[in-house]
């Protein structure tokens, strides 16, 4: 039998047209599989300031070994003067700072002979144009490069504020 005699089979012809159907549901589902989505734009990414860590004081270690000397049934055994706590768990006496409002910043302005601007609004208040050393609120301006300013409040806390994109 020749290959003309053997595709002139209805049977064939069907398991041929089958097989070219399959070829290509596989080839068209290869294709989308290996093409991917660009991903999101993701949000900007926060950096750990060194000065913010350095300023919590680590906790003494616990002394282990003196709780397991003593006897845990004496008579005369009695609660420590201060409850335990877990590491990095607060003991209620730190008191908690809240930190000022940080302003938007809606535009910066970079020039090379050192008169750089930024355009701030500072909750609902109008907003202000400020320079290098000036006050807005309880943040100084210690820094103004493109799309970015560094503010340092009056507690010393630090903070990296972005021009955000248009429309968020």
């Amino acid at each position: 039998m020749n290959l003309r005699a053997v595709l002139n089979a209805r049977a064939m012809r069907a398991a041929v047209t089958a097989l070219v159907v399959a070829l290509a549901l596989v080839l068209w589902t290869l294709t989308r599989a290996l093409r991917s989505e660009p991903l999101p734009d993701t949000p900007p990414t926060i950096v750990a300031i060194l000065e913010a860590i350095g300023k919590h004081s680590t906790p003494a270690p616990a002394d282990i070994q003196t709780a397991v000397d003593k006897d845990l049934f004496a008579a005369d055994r009695s609660a420590p003067d201060a409850p335990y706590r877990m590491p990095g768990e607060s003991d209620g006496k730190e008191k908690s700072t809240v930190e000022p409002m940080k302003p938007v910043v809606l535009g910066t302005a970079v020039a090379t002979d050192g008169r750089s601007f930024a355009t701030l609004q500072l909750g609902d208040a109008s907003p202000a144009l400020v320079r290098v050393g000036d006050k807005i609120g309880e943040w100084v301006v210690k820094a103004i490069e493109r799309g970015k300013i560094v503010l340092v409040s009056t507690s010393g806390t630090r903070a990296d504020l972005t021009v955000p994109k248009p429309g968020t």
